[in-house]
């Protein structure tokens, strides 16, 4: 794979990973190159995903999950030179970004949660792993995401206050589903008080902002 021909992005549209194919290839490479593929996501947030999506795979691999884990390898090769921006100039004010694919997964019909926590311009903290349960509606699903990505942006102010570093706003959360918006803001509107309760006291008390 030296010498392949890069490609712009890790993850094909329309990948069919979830297609059925009677083409199995050898387990054991194809553990060991998803194994690898582990270590280039501490640096490199933007293989998370498609990492965490092969690695779904591990029991039964087909030619069509070893292609794909071929274009991650061809995306690789092509973006040696990308990794983390650390600026030391940045502000010390937290941000994170929140997102999900409704009903991603075809066979057990789950969710993929994924987020990044921002200090200022740097990414220090980022993930995609799959719901626990079901989600009814894209709304609970983006919900689901917001309730994780508090967690952990509340997990990294408590990290920063035991170093010393003292936020001068609170935490931002952004999302881009409207109807999660009106849940995190007003619980009345839904039942999932034990999912929400981050996000409920959390924005009653003003310690986070939802955008």
């Amino acid at each position: 794979m030296t010498e392949c021909k890069p490609v712009s992005t890790p993850f094909a549209l329309k990948h069919g990973l979830h297609q059925d194919s009677n083409t199995l290839v050898d387990a054991t490479q194809y553990r060991q190159i998803v194994g690898s593929l582990q270590y280039p996501t501490l640096t490199r947030p933007d293989i998370s995903h498609v990492v965490n999506f092969v690695s779904q795979f591990m029991h039964r691999p087909t030619i069509i999950h070893l292609t794909a884990v071929k274009r991650i390898l061809r995306y690789l090769n092509g973006t040696l030179d990308y990794g983390i921006r650390l600026l030391s100039n940045s502000t010390l004010n937290l941000y994170a970004f929140s997102e999900a694919d409704w009903d991603g997964c075809l066979k057990i019909r789950r969710s993929t949660t994924g987020y990044n926590i921002y200090l200022g311009s740097n990414c220090i903290f980022w993930s995609s792993r799959k719901q626990p349960t079901v989600s009814r509606s894209s709304t609970e699903d983006e919900y689901r995401s917001m309730a994780a990505s508090t967690a952990d942006l509340t997990w990294v102010t408590y990290l920063l206050r035991e170093l010393g570093i003292g936020l001068d706003k609170p935490p931002v959360l952004f999302c881009d589903n409207i109807s999660a918006h009106y849940l995190a803001k007003n619980p009345k509107f839904h039942a999932l008080q034990s999912t929400s309760s981050w996000i409920i006291i959390l924005y009653k008390k003003r310690l986070l902002m939802i955008l």
